[in-house]
């Protein structure tokens, strides 16, 4: 084949993007660097595909002129977060978050990559353009690893939060006194999801008290979980009609649940002891705690 010049790269990449996605696709599968396990060259090139596609269009004649013949665009254009280069970037972004969905591992990621630069440097270049193909694969497999990281982080995090959310106790320590024991670090979406389950407590037993235990709390005074509080207090359920007496703050985080409930106009009065805090709740709903000895 003859050697492609500055302009034609995009055609290439359009016109013969079948073969190049097999021979991509092959490389990959070939690859010592993947963990072995099957691999369904269909599915491959249809996830991979608007990566060439990408190029096509960003080293196509179209997009104006860089070196070389008129309206030509050199692969030494692709400079990693330029606006030539990021429809290439979010296409292989969504690969790697594609692939942390599934079973994949960074090796997988990183092997996918290795055999674009592969593909790269099996196609007949100017050596300026194989160096600046290959360059930018190497980046494109760093954005990728980045955004398959990114992904099963956040996947991680969701799995936490569901974990968290669903073994935050919020019960009933009497008939009409409500109860939550908040633990661990709950971000704003959490608090509020546990703090929504208190408050249906409250408006379905018709609770004039109810108990929050924050002595589990990593962090009491973060502004997300100081955020939600604050809604929580600011409810028409909540503000005027329900006394909450929380337990188990030092004093810094005390102070600020304090600001938040002089705002919020909601009774909330502190305890150090659990067993007082519950005491005076149960007192203030009709019941007597007589500790015996």
């Amino acid at each position: 084949m003859a050697e492609v010049s500055y302009g034609q790269i995009g055609h290439l990449l359009r016109e013969q993007q079948p073969e190049l996605l097999a021979r991509w696709v092959e490389a990959y599968r070939a690859s010592a660097v993947r963990m072995p396990h099957p691999v369904d060259p269909a599915a491959v090139s249809r996830l991979v595909a608007p990566i060439l596609e990408g190029l096509a269009d960003a080293l196509g004649p179209s997009l104006g002129a860089h070196r070389g013949a008129p309206g030509a665009v050199s692969a030494a254009a692709l400079v990693p977060g330029s606006s030539l280069a990021r429809e290439v970037e979010k296409a292989v972004a969504l690969v790697g978050a594609l692939l942390a969905s599934g079973d994949a591992s960074g090796f997988d990621v990183s092997a996918l990559f290795y055999a674009l630069r592969d593909l790269f440097a099996s196609i007949p270049l100017a050596p300026d353009e194989r160096a600046a193909l290959a360059r930018f694969a190497d980046w494109l497999n760093a954005v990728a690893c980045d955004a398959f990281a990114t992904a099963r982080v956040q996947a991680e995090r969701e799995r936490w939060r569901e974990q968290l959310e669903d073994g935050t106790p919020v019960v009933m320590a009497a008939a009409d006194v409500p109860l939550a024991f908040l633990v661990g670090r709950p971000d704003g979406v959490l608090l509020d999801s546990v703090l929504s389950r208190l408050l249906l407590l409250v408006v379905r037993v018709g609770a004039r008290s109810a108990v929050i235990d924050a002595a589990g709390l990593a962090e009491p005074a973060r502004p997300e979980l100081l955020d939600a509080l604050g809604r929580f207090l600011s409810h028409r359920k909540i503000r005027g009609a329900v006394s909450l007496i929380v337990v188990g703050l030092a004093e810094e985080p005390e102070r600020a649940w304090q600001e938040l409930a002089i705002r919020s106009s909601t009774e909330v009065s502190f305890e150090t002891y659990f067993d007082r805090a519950l005491e005076r709740a149960l007192s203030q709903s009709g019941y007597r705690l007589v500790k015996t000895q």
